[in-house]
C-alpha cells in the first residue's frame, strides 16, 4: 500500500525509455527481500514554477520548478508487515518485530505542494496535519508542514509565482506527456 497524497506521484527516471507506463514499473519499486517491510522514497517538492492560475494543460505538465533538495520520504509498506497498533507518522507506519525498512535510492515522489496562489490558498483554508492542526493558529510554527514564508495567514506572499523554483526538472513532465500526448490514446488504455 502506497502512503502518500493525491497530488504525489511516485516516478524513476529508469522509466523514460518505456515507450508507455506499464504495471512492471511500480512492481519494481517494491520487489525487494521478504524483510522488507517498508521500502522509503524520497520526496521533492514542487512550487507554483511562474504559474499565476492553474496550469491549463495540468499539474504534471504545468509545474516544473522543484526545490534542490529532497524533503521527507513517504512510504510503501506490506500490508502483512504492518504493526497491530497501526501507530504511524505522517509518513510512515510502524513495523513489526521482523520486518525492516529500506530506502530506495532509483525512485521518488514528486509532490505537487506549492501551486499557483488561487489554488494554494484553498488548501491553506482547508488544510490540517497531524503537527499543525490549523494553520491559522500560531502553534507549532517551526514545523515542516508549515509552508515557508507563508505565515499564518492566507495573505500571497511577494514573489510566490517563482518560491521554491530551484531547479527547473522536466523530466516527468517530458515522460508524461510522451506516454498520454491525446493523438496516442492506446497509451491510456493499455494499462
Amino acid at each position: 500500500m502506497a502512503y502518500i497524497d493525491v497530488d504525489e506521484f511516485i516516478f524513476s527516471p529508469s522509466w523514460s525509455d518505456s515507450i508507455r507506463p506499464n504495471r512492471s514499473m511500480l512492481g519494481s519499486v517494491v520487489s525487494v527481500e521478504g524483510e522488507v517491510g517498508r521500502v522509503e522514497l524520497g520526496c521533492y517538492e514542487y512550487g507554483p514554477s511562474g504559474n499565476q492560475a492553474h496550469p491549463k494543460n495540468g499539474v504534471m505538465q504545468g509545474y516544473t520548478c522543484r526545490r534542490q533538495n529532497e524533503e521527507r520520504h513517504k512510504s510503501l509498506v506490506r500490508l502483512n508487515a504492518v504493526h497491530r497498533s497501526l501507530a504511524n507518522s505522517v509518513h510512515h507506519f510502524g513495523l513489526q518485530d521482523g520486518f525492516r525498512s529500506e530506502r530506495v535510492s532509483w525512485a521518488h515522489i514528486n509532490h505537487y505542494k506549492y501551486q499557483a496562489w488561487d489554488e494554494f490558498k484553498v488548501k491553506f483554508k482547508r488544510r490540517a496535519s497531524a503537527y499543525v492542526p490549523d494553520w491559522m493558529h500560531k502553534v507549532n510554527p517551526s514545523s515542516k508542514d508549515r509552508t515557508p514564508g507563508l505565515g499564518f495567514e492566507p495573505v500571497e506572499p511577494v514573489g510566490w509565482a517563482w518560491k521554491f523554483c530551484e531547479v527547473n526538472d522536466t523530466h516527468f513532465r517530458d515522460v508524461v506527456a510522451k506516454w498520454f500526448r491525446p493523438d496516442d490514446r492506446r497509451n491510456i488504455n493499455s494499462i
